[in-house]
C-alpha cells in the first residue's frame, strides 16, 4: 500500500505519518543514502553494500520505494543479464534535504546521549 493511503491515523490525516511510513523499513534509510551517493545503482551494486540484508528483503523495500514513487526502476534488456538499476525520483531528490537534517539531528542526539550517560 503506497504511505499516502495509510496516512490517516486518529482519524485525521497525518503528512508526517506520510514521511515516517515511506522511511520506514530496516533497509529502507540506508538504500536513499546509497542512492543519495550514486547517480544510480544496479540491484546487485546495492546488495553489495547492504551486509545482512538478503536479496528478498532487498527487493521488497526497493518495491516498496518505487510504489511510493520515490525510486525508480530502469531496465536495460540490451545487457546480458538483463541491467536493472535504480535512482532516485524527483519525489526522491526531495527527500535529500530532510534525510540530510535528520542524519545531523540523530548525531546531535547521539552525541547528547553519550554525554549524559558520561555525566
Amino acid at each position: 500500500m503506497v504511505a499516502a493511503e495509510m496516512s490517516t491515523r486518529h482519524g485525521e490525516r497525518c503528512p508526517l505519518d506520510s514521511t515516517l511510513k515511506i522511511l520506514y523499513g530496516k533497509w529502507k534509510s540506508i538504500i536513499l543514502c546509497r542512492l543519495m551517493q550514486q547517480k544510480e545503482m544496479r540491484y546487485s551494486e546495492i546488495l553489495q553494500t547492504l551486509s545482512g540484508c538478503t536479496r528478498r528483503m532487498l527487493s521488497l523495500q526497493l518495491s516498496q520505494l518505487e510504489t511510493d514513487h520515490i525510486i525508480k526502476k530502469e531496465i536495460d534488456t540490451s545487457f546480458v543479464p538483463i541491467k536493472t538499476s535504480y535512482h532516485l525520483t524527483e519525489l526522491g531528490q526531495s527527500l535529500v534535504p530532510i534525510i540530510k537534517e535528520m542524519d545531523i539531528w540523530g548525531q546531535m542526539y547521539l552525541d547528547t546521549l553519550c554525554k549524559i550517560k558520561n555525566s
